[in-house]
Parts: structure tokens; sequence; C-alpha cells
């Protein structure tokens, strides 16, 4: 009896443990790493539309609305403030901000003001409440700080927790000779991991369909909109590839066990008593 609550007890740890450890694992992969981010950047093309729109929005700053547009300006500012620069400013920036999130280094922000000094230059007149004119903060917080750091603690904790719980549920098992609460914990985990990929993928999809931005006002929400959709299908596809594999490997074990030992899976089957 007490083996069997032991065993109840170790199996719910462990599903804890590895779905935290998947968690960790993922989000470091992911948004907590800035090469991740500078991919997902190029993937939704958000360099280039992100030049487009800050030109935009300079030169409508720069130009009244009875003032015609000057081509000539128009275009010595494209020649400026290209997708090759953002790009290359805003990779910088989040190598920075990773560094951050470890604890180490200043806030990460996003500083265009050399750029607005070579449009002036160049004769594009900057307002001085422009996006360019002034560095833009990436919007971390004291709070954040570090907040990548202790997600490296935390996998390594949950990493070993599940390794030492594994172990216990071993032994317990061998003393009661009965393996499937090990398939269990598989399918358990898996179960769980694919219901908050079934949740991101919603989101995802969600986000497309029902949120509408008001692109006139803010040119560049679109933009982000479009890179937290990407990323969070993407979190989604990786959270159901694990769950799929934890799943697998479960009904798979749970198969082998019951071939090789058919007492411990002996209540899947209906009993049927002999007629006298």
């Amino acid at each position: 009896m007490l083996l069997s609550w032991l065993s109840k007890v170790l199996a719910a740890l462990l599903v804890s443990a590895l779905t935290g450890a998947v968690f960790t694992m993922v989000f470091n992969q992911t948004v907590l790493n800035s090469k991740y981010l500078e991919h997902q950047l190029a993937t939704t093309d958000s360099y280039s539309r992100l030049s487009v729109a800050l030109n935009d929005q300079v030169i409508k700053s720069a130009n009244s609305a009875d003032t015609p547009v000057d081509p000539t300006m128009v275009e010595k500012l494209k020649s400026i403030l290209t997708p090759t620069l953002l790009q290359s400013k805003i990779n910088a920036s989040l190598d920075q901000m990773q560094v951050y999130y470890r604890g180490m280094g200043p806030v990460p922000t996003v500083n265009l003001t050399d750029v607005a000094a070579q449009a002036q230059a160049a004769g594009v007149p900057v307002p001085a409440n422009s996006d360019i004119n002034k560095p833009i903060s990436l919007g971390a917080n004291k709070q954040a700080r570090g907040i990548s750091k202790s997600f490296d603690q935390v996998r390594t904790g949950t990493l070993i927790s599940s390794l030492v719980l594994m172990a216990g549920l071993l032994a317990v098992s061998w003393e009661r000779h009965k393996w499937a609460v090990l398939p269990d914990v598989l399918i358990t985990a898996g179960v769980l991991l694919g219901l908050v990929a079934l949740i991101f993928a919603v989101v995802s999809g969600a986000s497309n369909h029902y949120i509408k931005l008001d692109t006139t006002s803010n040119s560049v929400e679109p933009i982000v909109r479009d890179l937290a959709t990407s990323i969070t299908r993407d979190l989604a596809r990786r959270l159901g590839m694990t769950a799929s594999l934890f799943i697998a490997a479960g009904v798979g074990s749970r198969v082998l066990v019951g071939r090789l030992h058919p007492k411990a899976t002996a209540f899947l089957k209906p009993s049927v008593k002999p007629i006298a």
C-alpha cells in the first residue's frame, strides 16, 4: 500500500519535472535566444518592412498635409535608412538584450540617432519626436533582468529532478514488479505538452483572424504582430513535436511492458469467469 502511494507521488512529481524541463529548454532556445529572434525577423521580412514603415513615418512627419512630398527627399532617406542598416542595428541590440536577460549589461536599446543625423545632413528634416531621433528601448525592465539565468537554473534543476525521480520510480517499480507507471508518466506529460501546444496554435491563429490593427496610426504594429504570431506558431510546433515523441514513447513502452510483463497490464483485459 505504501509503495503504491509512493509510486503515484513520484509519478506526479516526475510529470511536473519533465514538463518544466521541456518548457525551459524550449524557451531558452527560442524567445530568450537572440539568434532565434534574428532568424524570425528575417523569416517575417521584418527588416525590409520596418525600413519602409520608418521611411514613410519620417517623410510624413517632415511634410505637412498640404505640401507635396519631394521625391528626391524620399530617395535620399531610403538610401540611408536601409533594411541592411536596420538589421545590423537590431541584431546588435538583440545580442545586448540576451546579455541583459542574463543579468549583465545595460538596458538594450536600438539607437538610430546617427541615422537621423545623416538624414538631416542630406537635407531631410527629421522631427524631434521621430522614432529615429531618439534611442528606442526594447521594453526590458528591472524585473526582467536575469530572467534567462533563472531559466537556466530552473532547467538544470528540473533535469536533475527528473533523473532523480525517475531513478526512484524505477526502484519502486522494481519492488512492486509493476512497470506501467513509467510509460504512463510519458503519456501524461505528452498530453499536457500537447494541450499547451494547442493553446499556442489557437492563439497564433486568432491573432490573425480577430485582431485588426489600424495601420494608418502606427505602421510598425502589424510587423510586431506578425513577428509575435510567427514565434507563437513555432512554439506550438516545437511543443507539439515534443508531445508527440513523449506520447509515442509512452505508448510504445506500454505495449512492450504488456508483452514482457502481462500481469502488469492485466487490469486492461476484461476478466472472464469460467462457466460451471
